[in-house]
């Protein structure tokens, strides 16, 4: 017998699950509804990609919010990693590799049914989506698709018809040059066509962010890199400044000698002039990256070319361009528009933060997001509690980041020394990585190297070997180079020596089996002893920093994802893209149209240091003189003189 169905207020907002063929069923949301494989979820995914506690939709009159819940593979959102978002229609969001899309309320309800209802009341949804599946970050079909959307039909094959989205209500527009990303990476590729000869007016930037370095400032502050701290970045790195010259040491220099700072002059004077024999290497204060990079794009007309958006899909065009759709994020309307160019440059960044198995189980069985952190979270209230009250904290990972929330934990001392630091490895580390006659030094479980690669990779030796060499032969050129390496501060190496005289320091060893909280509202972190003796042991802690990075793999991005698949595009021995020597990605031709990527995900190509600030100008460089060959939009190589031409109007502040 039927049960009599309530009739219920109209929700706030509809999901739609996609499945391999388009359009999958529909669910209204009204109140929380929680996301997960754990049977108490109000919609229960059978799938071990799916964490058992996963996310959470909150309904409202004012919209749909959907929050992670401390998963396991995250939460995207338009293919962004998020911790809580408000939600419109339109909006795509892949839990695990299941997706679904968010529709606006009143949409007719399809006739397809979820797989089952339990006895328990809960929504039981099968696995559809292998975790292999392609997940389309462009809308299913709908008979009638809302205004400003884009069809998923158009969408549907490798080559899609600007026409055909024009006539289906979609904003086209037609750009010489197109910069997918908003942040650095953009930012130098753009800076370096304005300098070559091409007008505001003939480029077209489309990301989420406001400032070029909005996400990487975020970063920088969540990993206890505030203003007035120094990056691991060469002097002559500069992001602002295509010839590098004056670097960030003389500009420094001569700030603090307008300012009659003496003292501090002096010290960077000691740094230029000692590193790294005698004086720790000059790395520039972030404050001051940030400061000429926006001085910078005020110069180019940045604001001028940026378009807002979430970047949801890429694709070749039958007029012979590269297009992306994106949706905007401004209004209520959330319309979306695509942008079509024979001049593509990808530079998304990192798609992800990463968190050890370990300590993301433990946070997708509890939704504890306070006493487990990753360090490029942000987690100021965990100083401000060790700062009230004290407590152990244990870090994990042994790189730059842990050496800077060492110093902040060594900071956070001076005013309660009631705080103890456990630094847990897996394995004690005898000696650094050596390279012909070359060795790293190691001392206290940190191996020591100036920045994240020799800087022979830059612009000496290892720069030219790694071109040269063959793709399959890079792999292991890049392992010997790189590694988990920290910088050789004198600051750092006495905070660690101080703490393991004292004893508020010390290291452990061994891999960790599992994490529980106690009922004294403490974690005890359950470790198998890696020594000869064997065994586990049991450590105790108010908190615990995941120092371990983040994600750079294409797969962790819906949009690389799909494009990947889409034109099955070839990938390096790191699962990053293939690229050529001028960072073009060859599957990417389309006619005379390129598509150029830089930073993270082309790791493993012919260039090591990718997504340093030299590394993202120097695949800038070498892509725009690609492209200037057939000197598009008033692209062109520049020679000495109008090199000098150029310096002297950035010097003067004047356009390009």
């Amino acid at each position: 017998m039927a049960d009599t169905v309530a009739v219920q207020p109209p929700p706030a907002m509809r999901i739609r699950w996609l499945e391999p063929g388009g359009a999958g069923p529909e669910r209204d949301i009204r109140g929380d509804v929680t996301i997960g494989r754990g049977a108490g979820c109000d919609i229960v995914i059978d799938d071990p990609a799916i964490s058992r506690s996963h996310a959470r939709l909150r309904a409202s009159p004012s919209g749909l919010v959907i929050e992670d819940l401390g998963s396991r593979n995250g939460t995207l959102v338009n293919g962004e990693s998020v911790a809580r978002c408000d939600l419109r229609p339109g909006d795509a969001v892949v839990l695990g590799s299941h997706s679904f899309e968010v529709i606006a309320p009143g949409t007719e309800v399809g006739t397809r049914a979820l797989a089952a209802v339990s006895a328990e009341g809960l929504t039981v949804i099968q696995p559809t989506v292998p975790s292999s599946a392609t997940v389309l970050m462009s809308i299913p079909d709908e008979e009638e698709p809302a205004s400003g959307t884009v069809p998923a039909s158009l969408l549907a094959s490798p080559i899609v018809s600007e026409r055909a989205l024009a006539a289906a209500g979609i904003s086209v527009t037609v750009s010489d040059a197109l910069a997918l990303g908003s942040g650095l990476g953009s930012f130098v590729f753009v800076d370096a066509l304005r300098i070559g000869g091409m007008d505001a007016a003939s480029i077209t930037v489309v990301g989420s962010e406001p400032a070029p370095f909005s996400r990487y400032q975020r970063l920088c502050q969540n990993s206890q890199i505030p203003a007035h701290e120094r990056l691991r970045s060469n002097s002559d790195s500069c992001p602002d400044n295509l010839w590098g010259f004056p670097g960030y040491a003389v500009r420094e220099l001569w700030g603090n000698l307008k300012r009659g700072d003496l003292g501090t002059t002096l010290s960077v004077l000691w740094s230029i002039f000692g590193e790294s024999a005698i004086a720790d290497t000059y790395t520039p204060r972030s404050g001051d990256v940030f400061t000429n990079v926006t001085r910078e794009a005020e110069r180019i007309g940045w604001n001028r070319m940026l378009r807002y958006g979430r970047i949801r899909t890429i694709r070749k065009t039958e007029e012979g361009r590269i297009l992306v759709v994106a949706s905007e994020g401004e209004g209520p309307s959330h319309r979306q528009f695509a942008v079509a160019s024979p001049m593509v440059h990808l530079a998304l960044g990192y798609p992800a933060i990463q968190l050890l198995p370990d300590l993301a189980e433990y946070r997708e069985r509890t939704a504890d997001r306070q006493r487990v952190v990753n360090a490029y979270e942000e987690h100021a209230a965990l100083y401000g509690q060790l700062r009230e009250r004290g407590g152990t904290v244990i870090l994990r990972g042994r790189g730059i980041v842990a050496s800077r929330v060492l110093q902040r934990l060594y900071e956070e001392r001076l005013r309660n020394p009631d705080i103890t630091v456990i630094h847990l490895h897996r394995s004690k580390l005898r000696a650094g990585r050596r390279y012909g006659w070359s060795q790293r030094k190691v001392d206290g479980e940190f191996e020591f190297q100036a920045f994240n690669w020799p800087k022979g990779c830059w612009t000496g030796p290892q720069r030219y070997a790694l071109e040269a060499a063959a793709p399959e032969d890079r792999k292991g050129l890049l392992d010997v180079w790189g590694g988990t390496t920290t910088a050789n501060r004198r600051d750092w190496r006495r905070i660690v020596r101080e703490g393991l005289r004292d004893g508020w320091y010390h290291h452990e060893y061994g891999v960790v089996e599992h994490v529980v909280q106690t009922d004294d509202g403490l974690l005890r972190v359950r470790v198998r002893n890696n020594k000869d003796s064997g065994g586990t042991f049991d450590l105790a802690a108010d908190f615990v920093i995941d120092c371990t990075g983040l994600v750079a793999s294409p797969d962790r991005s819906p949009v690389l994802d799909d494009v990947i698949r889409t034109y099955n595009l070839e990938r390096n021995p790191f699962g990053r893209f293939h690229v050529t020597n001028d960072f073009e990605i060859p599957g990417m031709r389309h006619g005379t149209s390129r598509m150029y990527a830089a930073g993270a995900l082309t790791l493993g190509g012919p260039f090591a240091t990718v997504d340093s600030f030299l590394g993202l100008q120097y695949a800038a460089i070498r892509a725009v003189n690609a492209l200037a060959e057939s000197e598009p939009a008033g692209l062109h190589r520049l020679g000495p003189l109008e090199s000098l031409g150029q310096w002297v109007r950035w010097a003067r502040r004047q356009a390009p």
